[in-house]
């Protein structure tokens, strides 16, 4: 009798114990957004190499006068309004790998709320990009956004590589300015 009671006490104090640790577990984050791409991490301005290319973010700014006489030649959804603003991404990209880098990326901002904003590929400079073993491209994208939108990640991904390119997502985190 006294062993079941002592066998019983401890159950208790064990599954006592399991709840209130479950209950003090920060609790899972919901799925998607720009926290749901599984990514290698930096900080803007970092080079981060991700198993094919050597990524860095040189600059992401808001369009000068000079950046809007060129982005209007290549699209007329470039065009700031009372509203909105423009954002201009440069990248330097070096293959790390021994094949040809042919392939097309997407570049993707998202605020602190995770609302996220693509860079369109036709509003890429050099969008179709052929890096050479062992030589780097330029990249220019931009994107028109609110003008309250305050992008805090960065996120670059490969739209046609396929799953044996090693190609890893990449999530730069941009500091607050």
């Amino acid at each position: 009798m006294l062993f079941r009671s002592v066998l019983a006490a401890l159950a208790l104090a064990a599954v006592t114990g399991l709840v209130g640790l479950a209950a003090s577990a920060a609790p899972t984050p919901v799925p998607g957004g720009a926290n749901g791409v599984s990514a290698v991490s930096g900080k803007l301005g970092e080079t981060v190499f991700n198993g094919v290319l050597r990524i860095k973010i040189v600059a992401l700014r808001e369009a000068t006068d000079a950046d809007h006489a060129e982005l209007a030649a290549r699209s007329s959804d470039l065009t700031p309004t009372a509203d909105k603003k423009v954002l201009v991404m440069q990248s330097l990209l070096r293959n790390g790998v021994h094949d040809e880098f042919i392939d097309l990326l997407q570049y993707t901002l998202a605020d602190k709320d995770d609302v996220s904003v693509e860079i369109p590929t036709n509003a890429l400079k050099n969008a179709n990009i052929h890096i050479l073993q062992g030589a780097a491209g330029r990249q220019t994208g931009a994107v028109l956004v609110d003008k309250d939108f305050v992008p805090v990640k960065l996120i670059v991904q490969c739209l046609t590589c396929g799953s044996h390119s090693g190609f890893r997502p990449v999530r730069f985190t941009i500091p607050a300015q």
